[in-house]
């Protein structure tokens, strides 16, 4: 388990821990845009941090499908 702690990781738990669907682009987003820069960044990630990104990446992916289904049928629970 990795328990490192990232500056895009608060970001992300905020895109993760988000209850209001009407915030939830801007939390998936703000997260995108902190790992996007985090990948600029001179100093490149460790092996451990990419593998935490790709992670991150894929979980975001997964709630901005699953926010998705919410906009199609806000009445029908995830």
């Amino acid at each position: 388990m990795n328990t490192r702690t990232y500056p895009w990781r608060t970001d992300f738990l905020c895109a993760v821990f988000e209850t209001d669907h009407a915030k939830m682009p801007a939390r998936i987003s703000k997260a995108t845009k902190a790992i996007d820069a985090r990948l600029i960044d001179r100093d490149k990630p460790d092996d451990v941090e990419s593998r935490a990104i790709q992670d991150a990446r894929t979980s975001l992916a997964t709630l901005k499908a699953e926010w998705v289904l919410v906009l199609a049928d806000p009445r029908k629970p995830l």
